[in-house]
């Protein structure tokens, strides 16, 4: 199986390349695309998505799979509304219209809000990564970080807390907690979501 992931942003290429050995099974063949932003992907994404169709179209071309991640910046429905209309429109089943165990090729998936909520998500990952920060340093943050509308900010303001000098650096956040999320206990529903789709591809 092979499983093309389109993102947004290379923090989401950093923690990817690190969670997806862990979420697929060893003979899968993952590739990463990074574009400029989600307007960016977003405004491409019909057309690759044809791309995709015509591609799995041909013989021995049937074990393809897509997986596009976006933020959801607050604007979950519209922004999956957009997704799925996408891979409609391309002649390609999704995840979210296929029954159950139909067979999908696109699986689309947001990080709610943002990608730094999946990192929120596990407290013990973070404090792991940063050995400087504690439990104390998450006070006053609610349990489910996807109603965190500024996750990546709050995530900052967690690592200064324990050390001032800490600046905003999203690539090196994934690379330093994505090793250390424990993906069954992460508190982050679209994270579960996006290992939940990932799971049936």
């Amino acid at each position: 199986m092979r499983v093309e992931f389109l993102l947004e942003e290379e923090s989401a290429e950093a923690a990817l390349k690190i969670l997806v050995p862990k979420l697929l099974p060893p003979h899968y063949v993952a590739r990463f695309r990074v574009f400029e932003g989600c307007t960016d992907l977003l405004h491409q994404l019909t057309d690759l998505l044809k791309g995709y169709r015509r591609r799995i179209s041909q013989p021995g071309q049937q074990d393809l799979r897509i997986v596009v991640l976006l933020d959801a910046d607050g604007i979950a429905a519209r922004r999956l509304a957009q997704m799925e209309a996408s891979a409609a429109t391309a002649g390609l089943l999704s995840y979210a219209q296929a029954s159950a165990g139909q067979v999908f090729y696109v699986l689309n998936a947001l990080a709610v809000q943002e990608l730094e909520a999946w990192f929120l998500g596990d407290r013990q990952a973070i404090q792991a990564a940063y050995a400087r920060v504690h439990a104390h340093h998450f006070s006053g943050l609610p349990a489910d970080p996807d109603t965190i509308p500024d996750a990546w900010e709050t995530l900052l303001r967690v690592l200064q807390k324990a050390d001032a000098r800490a600046k905003k650096g999203k690539v090196r956040w994934a690379e330093s907690i994505a090793p250390h999320l424990d993906i069954p206990a992460n508190k982050s529903p679209s994270f579960q979501d996006f290992c939940q789709g990932l799971a049936l591809l």
